[in-house]
């Protein structure tokens, strides 16, 4: 299994070739968000927070989550060098509406329902249902940290919501530190992102992407449903690739 530093010098190196794609991938899904958020939070503006929270999560459910399955395909493209365009977004996105569907509006549900039940127990007056209320916290991490592989696993493998809900659980328990790194290297992507402004349109989901696409294969090359990565020979030809 390639290690967690040497994960992430091929998540810059791999970002970098392929640029332009990425820029491409991020720029499109930045504007179809943002464009479909003003949109939005404008025509509900005077309506009822039920219901703008309503139209937010069908809007992610319905495009921004098959929209990302899009932004997913490519990047394992990029990845394993299989001739990556800018069609593939859209492929995605067809291919996987069903399940992309599925998967976000699973994503939905879990996180109203775990943040509603930590919200709940911490507001409540006694110590011990506060305590109840930080475990419940515990859990939003864990489920935040099985995220990481949600839309790697339902690309690479297929499989239905559930199982790629339980992967992802399990991935991340049996890899907790790798995991967090991974998390830690979203945190600071975002981070930079966000600083410079122009990061989040330009750069945000397409390297987003293919970090947690090569975070999602170093795994699988340790439980042998990959084979490891062959490297550039010195001297020899500088590209190398990955069996799908």
């Amino acid at each position: 299994m390639p290690g967690y530093r040497k994960t992430l010098k091929k998540w810059i190196s791999t970002s970098y070739e392929f640029l332009g794609l990425v820029i491409i991938s991020s720029f499109i899904w930045f504007g179809v968000l943002i464009g479909g958020v003003g949109l939005i939070t404008r025509i509900e503006a005077h309506e009822s927070p039920v219901l703008l929270f309503v139209s937010l999560a069908a809007f992610y459910v319905l495009l921004i989550a098959p929209l990302t399955a899009g932004v997913y395909l490519l990047a394992k493209k990029i990845v394993i060098r299989d001739d990556p365009s800018v069609l593939d977004i859209f492929h995605g996105f067809r291919e996987f509406l069903a399940p992309s569907w599925s998967l976000g509006f699973a994503h939905v549900l879990i996180t109203l329902m775990i943040a509603a039940n930590a919200w709940f127990y911490l507001t409540r007056g006694g110590i011990a249902l506060k305590a109840v209320g930080v475990l419940v916290l515990y859990v939003l991490i864990l489920w935040g940290l099985s995220a990481v592989y949600h839309y790697p696993v339902m690309i690479e493998q297929r499989p239905g919501t559930f199982k790629t809900l339980k992967r992802g659980f399990l991935l991340s328990l049996d890899n907790f530190a790798f995991t967090v790194g991974v998390i830690f290297a979203i945190i600071l992507l975002t981070c930079l992102c966000a600083v410079t402004l122009l990061g989040m349109p330009l750069i945000y989901l397409g390297m987003l992407s293919i970090l947690q696409t090569r975070a999602l294969r170093a795994l699988f090359v340790k439980y042998e449903l990959l084979p490891p990565e062959r490297e550039p020979e010195p001297g020899g030809d500088e590209t190398w690739t990955v069996e799908p």
